[in-house]
């Protein structure tokens, strides 16, 4: 009895669905993901002359040891000066606050703050400087 064997024919992988399912996910998570900086805070820089029409701005300034000063005061948290802003806000007493970094204050503490506040209410918001 005579048995032929015939030799294994070596199939090669193709790469081309492999390159289709990459490009598909790409294309998905294009279209899936949004390009919109969703992050983002809305800075004003510079402020308008105070007169008779318009209030001054409150300084909030953020020191280097974490604590924040307004009005000759101390405070721990943005929430505890939150509150008396507010007050003044309605009250017409200020037009806008500004958060003013002392020298040495990470960008990441001042965010901080501005988040702090935005999130307590305050929308009138803008960045000062020395």
């Amino acid at each position: 009895m005579h048995i032929e064997v015939t030799p294994r024919r070596q199939h090669r992988i193709s790469l081309t669905p492999l390159i289709d399912v990459v490009f598909i996910l790409l294309v998905f998570f294009m279209l899936a993901s949004s390009l919109m900086d969703w992050r983002g805070i809305d800075i004003a820089t510079g402020s308008a002359p105070a007169d008779a029409d318009h209030p001054p701005s409150a300084t909030i300034i953020v020191r280097a040891d974490d604590a924040i000063g307004f009005d000759g005061g101390r405070f721990d948290s943005p929430a505890d000066v939150a509150g008396i802003l507010r007050r003044q806000l309605a009250a017409g007493d200020i037009s806008s606050v500004v958060v003013q970094p002392a020298e040495g204050v990470t960008l990441g503490r001042t965010i901080a703050v501005f988040d702090a506040l935005a999130g307590s209410g305050i929308d009138a918001l803008a960045l000062g400087r020395d």
